[in-house]
């Protein structure tokens, strides 16, 4: 009778188990949420609208072009992402939000991303515009400058660095810290797109 009982109980977790279904990587958002809104105007200047992309899976990364390291790094994770995913990469969408519009102009994001793959899409706000953006995905961006006593000198931009992954339907299912293993968010990003015809 025990052991009966014991192989009933197996049976019901190995099913429950399959039920949960698949486990994104990252630190996914339970239950998946509306992607809050992101507006305002691509690197060739035109109305950019987060909405527009739904059917297709988007990559959602904050950052600027003068980084040094974590964005130029990000971007090009993408692009191999992108290049592994082969046929369905028309579906997977890059999308780079600036947080430096004093000197990241939609020209500038433009030449920056084309460094990159022209696909990818720049997005350029002012600052009073995308800081209620930047609030909604939990982003933080400080400037620093290289001589606190002269702001001429120039500055550098602390920002949070995740990427964010953004489903056919619109919602907000993981985000990556930076450096995630490429393969975890190709299998996630493969998944998501799977489940759309």
């Amino acid at each position: 009778m025990k052991i009966k009982m014991l192989f009933l109980l197996v049976l019901i977790t190995l099913a429950l188990g399959a039920c949960a279904g698949y486990q994104f990587h990252g630190i996914p958002y339970e239950p998946p949420q509306a992607a809050p809104p992101i507006t305002g105007l691509d690197q060739n200047g035109a109305p950019f609208s987060l909405d527009a992309l739904q059917g297709n899976v988007a990559l959602v990364f904050f950052g600027y072009s003068s980084c040094p390291d974590i964005c130029p790094t990000t971007l090009a994770e993408m692009r191999q992402l992108r290049s592994q995913i082969k046929d369905k990469a028309d579906r997977v969408k890059v999308v780079y939000v600036t947080v430096d519009p004093e000197r990241d102009t939609p020209e500038r994001l433009k030449e920056y991303l084309a460094a990159f793959d022209p696909t990818f899409t720049g997005v350029f706000n002012n600052s009073i515009d995308l800081e209620p953006i930047k609030q909604a995905y939990g982003v933080v961006a400080e400037k620093v400058y290289y001589d606190a006593k002269d702001t001429a000198a120039g500055y550098s931009v602390d920002h949070t660095a995740r990427t964010y992954l953004i489903g056919p339907r619109g919602r907000l299912v993981t985000s990556y810290p930076y450096q995630s293993p490429i393969e975890n968010i190709q299998k996630d990003v493969e998944y998501l797109l799977s489940e759309v015809k």
